[in-house]
């Protein structure tokens, strides 16, 4: 075996043992020490290769969020019928990527409720792709629908953010009552996914409207 292939090889088997560890406990629960214990990896290996846990954390961020962008991007590119079928199409993509990728559903929720406050810079950069992709699959939607008066589709985004910020705050009380991450995560989903029905079609029935 070449020199450049076992130097590849023994990479990416820290980074596998590394996202194990973050997606389990997150980042401030996970240490050098506990992925050595459990993969069989000595420290020495790990700082041969990675400078510290902050760079092994952004590495296993970005292998997650470029899997989810790719992921999505795909998904939403033919998408086809009413805002409301998009919408569910766009939701359910999402819950069906981190139901193929369970480890990745740990990290993203460490990544968007915890994040280190000395990583956040570079994890807003490591995010920012699949953030913009959020924002123009929504944009596009509103741009093809027939908006009330005074209403624009740059607005709305910007309402959908900050609602957004409020299903965050949920969803992180519901991880600290012990919820587990995947019925967590998936009542994020279902909670964001309403939330941007009400933003778009209100709460009132036809007949009330």
């Amino acid at each position: 075996m070449k020199r450049e292939e076992k130097n590849s090889l023994s990479r990416q088997r820290i980074l596998d043992a590394a996202l194990g560890e973050f997606a389990a406990k997150g980042y401030e629960g996970a240490s050098l020490n506990a992925v050595c214990a459990a993969y069989g990896i000595s420290k020495g290996i790990i700082y041969h290769y990675f400078k510290d846990k902050d760079e092994l954390y952004l590495l296993c961020a970005a292998r997650c969020f470029d899997a989810l962008t790719s992921y999505m991007t795909e998904a939403v590119r033919d998408l086809h019928g009413s805002t409301g079928q998009c919408l569910q199409a766009y939701f359910d993509a999402r819950l069906c990527f981190f139901a193929q990728n369970p480890l990745y559903s740990g990290l993203f929720l460490d990544v968007t409720l915890h994040p280190p406050a000395s990583l956040a810079p570079a994890l807003l950069a490591v995010r920012k792709p699949f953030d913009a992709l959020s924002l123009a699959f929504l944009t596009e939607l509103l741009e093809c629908a027939p908006l009330r008066p005074g209403i624009t589709a740059e607005s709305v985004v910007e309402d959908f953010g900050m609602y957004m910020d409020f299903c965050h705050l949920r969803f992180q009380a519901a991880l600290n009552r012990a919820c587990p991450p995947g019925q967590a995560l998936r009542a994020h989903e279902a909670r964001c996914h309403r939330q941007v029905d009400i933003l778009l079609h209100g709460v009132l029935g036809e007949s009330h409207a």
